[in-house]
């Protein structure tokens, strides 16, 4: 009777909801109610047709009738009519057609943002009632803004992701919304936040404004502070700089403010510390000074506090220690100097996060001291600790995250206490201290562990299979590897990615275990006693991106498919004993090769020009043969602007040294030299205009320098010794602004080292070696090749005019010339000559050098009781004549004008025989 009485009285309850609508409602004999509205039911699908769905998660649009259960779609329960409509992250696609929508004329919340629409189509005039608007991170971008002003009734605006670069104005038609209390905008590539405005129509009513990542270049806006309701406020990482205003203290109610990621200078106000239910704070990583204010004591409810990476210096306030709400405090990267003591934490009982890293601070606390925290993360990288392991940390029962490096710890009280609290701590790293031990019976369970820089002693620890970081490096730990690789402490494969054991004193060879470690993406066994080849099993290696074996003492071939690693990017086998030819087949997604100092013999494989990804290439010191490969210009990454993504520290090679590099990832470098290569210097090298060093020194190569070299614009280090290279060095080379190392001895170089300051800035050894090469700053001089030179501050098309001046000069010198030898001697015979020698005073004849063409006047007799002044009058005047139309700015012709015989002005030559024919004279 009663689920009788229920099942009436619900359907009357239908009808009267029925009949209380607007739109005709639909009800089924099963009593089942449609409220959709048919117009919204049509609007919606309109929309549904004009997007890609190609998750067809909008399929219930199809199956079902009441368009108020489609997903995503939600309906007043009095109207039936569309209120909302909420497709996040629904990988929809195409265009926004807004007039669609529009037609929904109870929508007040529009959710379309995290989709991959390209494009949106806005009616010229509409009118909504637009309460909430989200087109956040799709792919298209808008121009104009001035569309969102009739939307008079919107309170959250979300358009983060956007590209809205091209709207300068951005900020009108936002002040244009009265009601607006959200606006979200991060990420859009915003540029002009009309910083001298004081006063926005949003002013009273927002409460929480979200601009972080944009590019504003500007001071913190007047209009910011203002806002008298604004509870929250991000704006991090948009290129504000200047000082944080004091009044900042106008904003009484705000909660939250991020600043970091800024270039904000100046002190932190002690205004701050007015703002009484601020609860979190974040000026990280920006450029301000001073101390901290101790004011900050009094944000009681503070729960984050992050000021880390700036210039702050100074004490820690005491009044810190009074903030008992605060959860996570960090000051790292900072110079704050004192001893912390007890005091210090009094009361920050709800401490979980503690970040102090700074290397003027020290700890002054009694050992038996219990904090009145549990911290889950400890971060005091640089901070005093030592000499002895805090005993304090035992109390903390809840750590996750432990890093003590470089605090000074040189004992352990209790090794076993101590391994056991390291074994339930997820992150731990002890690095660079001077702990000792012998950990050959240590087991350690830490998903990431760094133990470098100590004095650990004794066989690899073992580590259990779930560590995902693993590094030991440079410390003592020896003998062989076979119980850390292949003893397992379960059936399951180990999850390491990371594994750095380099810089040790391990021994013996690498057992052929490493299909347990097929996880791994970093490996590092450099400089260590290993030998041996290198285990078949190292072939499975598949995932591996860095692989690290120098200076070992492997040998063998190196007989590892490297297509089979397909994501190696680094393997360096430097400075070992591998031998045969090189690996004839390498993954194209190779950055650096370092193989140098090994015997590895043949030619240079074809296939090292398939690797457009390479930007260091070292051979060096091999028994390598054959010529550089001409296909070598293949080799892009050397001459475009691809940058690798994953720094990673090597060592390089150059400027003779070896250099360790971090974030190399800018450097460019090609080392062969100590091999046997010989042949042309192909001009194809010189397309990799990006180099930064280049050694080809110690090998055979022979013929001239190409003069494409002049276009390594970026090359600073330059090393072309002990080969057979011949000809003049190319004029090219001096034009290589940023060259700082030059070795071109031992060669066959001729002629005049190219004039430019960049050259002559070298030691004489740059340049040693090279019998024929003259000029500065060789000792020995080139006067023949400094008439060569160019005349400076000239255009090309005045070298014509003198190469018009010269002809004319020859063809008068020539014609006076043979009308005088014609004079003298009309029978041109030998026998003639040398009895007209007998008779006569000695003739002079002026030879002139100029451009490597030589000029040959007529001659003149001096008397023998004077000086012998040999230089025709004429002569004389045509070179004067033609002093005075040259420059001459560095007065290499100043004995033209001191000395009266211009058979003895610099670049003048005469002879004392008027029949010698126009030729060149040796210098």
């Amino acid at each position: 009777m009663v689920s009788f009485f229920s099942s009436n009285i619900s359907f009357v309850l239908s009808l009267l909801l029925c009949a209380t609508t607007f739109n005709p409602c639909l009800c089924s004999n099963n009593n089942k109610v449609i409220r959709c509205d048919e117009k919204d039911r049509s609007a919606l699908s309109v929309f549904k047709a004009g997007v890609l769905d190609s998750s067809n998660l909008l399929s219930s649009w199809s199956t079902e009738e009441d368009c108020c259960e489609w997903v995503g779609v939600q309906c007043d329960n009095l109207t039936g009519r569309v209120t909302m409509l909420d497709l996040q992250g629904f990988f929809l696609a195409g265009e926004i057609n807004l007039s669609d929508l529009l037609q929904l004329e109870s929508l007040n919340h529009l959710d379309l943002g995290h989709n991959v629409f390209t494009a949106i189509s806005i009616p010229p005039n509409y009118t909504s009632k637009f309460e909430y608007l989200d087109l956040s991170y799709n792919t298209f971008g808008m121009e104009s803004l001035q569309w969102i002003s009739p939307l008079s009734s919107l309170k959250y605006l979300h358009l983060s992701g956007l590209n809205l670069s091209g709207e300068t104005n951005w900020l009108h038609p936002m002040a244009m919304l009265p009601s607006l209390s959200n606006l979200i905008m991060s990420n859009c590539g915003l540029t002009n936040i009309s910083s001298s405005l004081n006063y926005l129509n949003f002013s009273s009513s927002l409460v929480f404004l979200e601009l972080s990542y944009n590019n504003f270049y500007s001071e913190l806006p007047n209009w910011l502070f203002n806002l008298t309701s604004v509870m929250y406020v991000d704006l991090r990482g948009s290129h504000f700089y200047g000082e944080i205003p004091i009044s900042l203290w106008r904003l009484r109610n705000l909660q939250s403010l991020y600043l970091l990621s800024n270039k904000l200078s100046g002190s932190v106000s002690y205004k701050l510390g007015q703002l009484e239910h601020l609860q979190l704070l974040d000026l990280s990583d920006n450029l301000l000074s001073g101390s901290i204010p101790s004011t900050l004591g009094n944000l009681s409810s503070l729960t984050y506090l992050d000021l880390s990476i700036n210039h702050l210096s100074g004490h820690l306030p005491k009044s810190l220690g009074q903030l008992s709400n605060l959860e996570s405090l960090n000051l790292k990267g900072n110079s704050l100097v004192g001893v912390i003591t007890e005091e210090t934490f009094s009361k920050l009982s709800s401490l979980d996060t503690l970040q102090l890293s700074s290397t003027g601070l020290g700890f002054d606390l009694d050992p038996k001291w219990v904090p009145p925290f549990q911290l889950s993360n400890l971060f005091l990288a640089n901070v005093s600790l030592g000499p002895n392991f805090p005993t304090w940390l035992y109390t903390q029962k809840s750590l996750d995250s432990l890093d003590i490096s470089s605090c000074g710890i040189l004992s352990i009280d209790d090794e076993d206490m101590f391994w056991r609290l390291l074994g339930r701590i997820g992150n731990v790293d002890i690095s660079n201290n001077s702990i000792s031990g012998d950990l050959s019976e240590v087991t350690l369970n830490s998903t990431y562990i760094n133990l470098d820089c100590n004095n650990f002693t004794g066989l690899l620890p073992h580590i259990s299979s779930n560590v995902i970081f693993f590094s030991a490096s440079h410390n003592s730990f020896s003998g062989s590897t076979f119980a850390f690789l292949c003893h397992t402490m379960s059936n399951e494969e180990h999850a390491t990615q990371n594994l750095d054991l380099s810089d040790n004193l391990l021994t013996g060879e690498l057992p052929d275990c490493w299909a347990n470690w097929k996880q791994l993406f970093y490996l590092d066994l450099g400089n260590n006693k290993l030998t041996g080849e290198i285990p078949p099993s190292m072939a499975t290696l598949s995932n591996l991106f860095f692989l690290d074996l120098q200076n070992n003492s492997f040998s063998g071939e190196f007989s590892i498919n490297l297509l089979s690693i397909s994501n190696l990017e680094y393997l360096i086998l430097a400075e070992n004993q591998f031998s045969g030819r090189l690996p004839n087949t390498m993954q194209p997604s190779l950055v650096t090769i370092q193989l140098r100092s090994n015997q590895f013999i043949g030619s240079i494989p074809p296939c090292i020009c398939n690797l457009p990804s390479l930007m260091v290439l070292d051979l060096a010191d091999n028994m390598l043969f054959g010529s550089i490969p001409h296909c070598i210009y293949n080799m892009t990454a050397m001459a475009s602007d691809y940058e690798n993504l994953h720094y990673v520290d090597i060592n390089l090679i150059a400027k003779g040294k070896e250099l360790r590099y971090a974030e190399h990832g800018r450097l460019r470098s090609i080392d062969l030299s100590y091999n046997s290569l010989s042949g042309e210097i192909p001009p194809e090298l010189f397309s990799l205009i990006l180099l930064w060093s280049l050694n080809l020194s110690r090998n055979h190569f022979l013929g001239k320098v190409p003069r494409q070299i002049g276009g390594l614009k970026s090359l600073e280090c330059l090393d072309l010794s002990f080969n057979k290279l011949s000809g003049e060095i190319p004029q090219s080379i001096s034009g290589l602004s940023f060259l700082s190392y030059l070795n071109l001895s031992y060669n066959n170089f001729i002629g005049q080292i190219p004039l430019g300051t960049q050259l002559q800035s070298f030691e004489a050894s740059s340049f040693v070696g090279n019998p024929e090469l003259c000029g500065a700053p060789l000792t020995k001089n080139c006067i023949r090749e400094e008439s060569k030179k160019p005349v400076l501050g000239k255009e090309n098309n005045d070298d014509d005019d003198d190469e018009i001046f010269l002809k004319s000069l020859y063809l008068g010198m020539g014609v006076g010339f043979a009308i005088k030898f014609m004079w003298l001697y009309p029978s041109c015979s030998k026998d003639a000559i040398d009895e007209e020698w007998e008779t006569q005073e000695t003739p002079a004849k002026v030879t002139l050098l100029f451009q490597g063409n030589v000029l040959n006047p007529i001659s003149m007799c001096s008397n023998n009781n004077k000086k012998v002044i040999r230089c025709n009058e004429k002569d004389r005047w045509v070179l004067s004549k033609f002093k005075a139309g040259v420059e001459d700015p560095y007065n290499r012709l100043f004995s033209w004008s001191n000395e009266e015989d211009c058979c003895a002005w610099i670049g003048v030559h005469c002879d004392n025989l008027t029949v010698a024919p126009f030729a060149p004279l040796k210098t």
